[in-house]
């Protein structure tokens, strides 16, 4: 998303628009994407108007410092905006002057120093686009929030527009100064132009979701595993692989806890070991534990969205178990069992000679007649068994 509206900011300036419509609605984000959005818009040549819409909208979190950012901003009846304390999986913000709360070494410090530089990143912000600081401050150490109405009032934002030709109308003959030149809108006959993501972008945008991500993942050791258990298969090892691809390529946005993945892939080795040794059902709960711990813990993000449906979860350890349990099973079997075609095949069987057998003689085997040879003579018509094969010859003996 970061890289879709900094291409966008981008590839407007380049085209000679006269202003940027960036429409929001989030309960927030990853950090370091808010400051790339943030920075292109700070940057940018041409003003950029940040509209929380539809009505009924937000721009919580991150998405309030994308909002304070804009050369103009504007809202929806029925938006709120703020709550924009920082959150982190390896920071405790309320161990800060917090005498009762028991705190690790460095942890108090830590937060402090992230929570002072968001503050310190906010309120630059706010001086930057004149709006109120007190009340940033506020939504960043105490997660103030505040409904559009208000946030009019205080001095948060510019314009409360009930629709895109609602706010354009106010836009028209508005003067703002950028860039130290004074710039005045002008909307009268203006031709919009959306920008939307390209193929790549979409992609990223539909693969970099947790459950997606989590099921490629599923797939990729599946199918990468049977692959490796029974080569030549191609079509497994193909999927297993692509799916292993792409996931790599989602991991590259999403912060994955590789701690968690390790859990997944040791729960997907006890389970194939449960094929292999008996263990009366110990390696299948362990495996399972294993699988839902390290499911839950496979994202490192407090965010809202970032997590995964126990539903999900659930699902998937059904699937690992009726496919191990069964697929796998019916293959271990197959690979174990003994071979019941060509030479191999005759080996065991019993027959009849159909000649006298000493130094060498006839059998039947399978209804085929075969060169037979015994340690012991063994007369026409007695019942025999294959002990082994040379040179097309049977080695036999007689059946007691």
């Amino acid at each position: 998303m970061a890289d879709h509206v900094v291409r966008s900011i981008t590839d407007a300036q380049r085209s000679g628009a006269e202003f940027v419509i960036l429409t929001i609605d989030t309960p927030g984000g990853l950090m370091n994407s808010m400051r790339e959005i943030i920075k292109s818009i700070l940057t940018s040549e041409i003003p950029v108007v940040v509209y929380t819409y539809p009505k009924g909208a937000q721009a919580a979190s991150a998405g309030g410092f994308i909002m304070l950012s804009g050369h103009l901003n504007a809202m929806a009846p029925g938006t709120e905006i703020g709550a924009m304390h920082p959150v982190s999986p390896f920071v405790d913000f309320g161990t800060i002057g917090n005498k009762d709360k028991e705190k690790t070494p460095g942890q108090e410090v830590m937060a402090a120093k992230v929570l002072n530089d968001t503050v310190a990143y906010g309120r630059g912000i706010a001086q930057k686009r004149g709006r109120n600081v007190s009340w940033t401050e506020k939504a960043i150490t105490e997660a103030v929030s505040s409904s559009y109405k208000d946030a009019k009032d205080i001095g948060i934002i510019d314009i409360v527009a009930e629709d895109i030709p609602d706010l354009l109308n106010q836009l028209d003959g508005r003067k703002i100064v950028i860039n130290g030149r004074v710039m005045t809108f002008s909307t009268t006959d203006i031709s919009a132009y959306p920008y939307e993501m390209n193929w790549k972008q979409k992609m990223l945008n539909f693969f970099a979701d947790p459950q997606i991500v989590f099921f490629l993942f599923i797939i990729a050791v599946v199918g990468i595993g049977v692959e490796i258990k029974n080569p030549g298969l191609i079509f497994p090892g193909t999927i297993g692989t692509l799916s292993f691809l792409v996931f790599l390529m989602a991991i590259r946005i999403l912060p994955i806890n590789i701690a968690g993945l390790i859990l997944i892939i040791l729960a997907i080795a006890l389970f194939i070991l449960e094929l292999k040794f008996v263990s009366y059902g110990i390696l299948t709960i362990a495996g399972i534990a294993s699988f839902i711990v390290g499911s839950l813990i496979l994202f490192d993000s407090p965010l809202q969205g970032f997590s995964i449906p126990v539903s999900s979860i659930a699902a998937a350890v059904v699937f690992i178990l009726a496919f191990v349990f069964g697929i796998l099973r019916a293959v271990i079997k197959a690979h174990s069992g003994k071979v019941t075609t060509g030479k191999e095949g005759i080996i065991g069987e019993t027959g009849i000679s159909a000649s006298m057998i000493e130094s060498s003689g006839k059998v039947l085997v399978h209804g085929e007649i075969w060169n037979a040879r015994s340690e012991v003579p063994i007369e026409k018509g007695c019942a025999v068994t294959v002990l082994s094969i040379e040179d097309m010859v049977l080695v036999v003996k007689k059946v007691q």
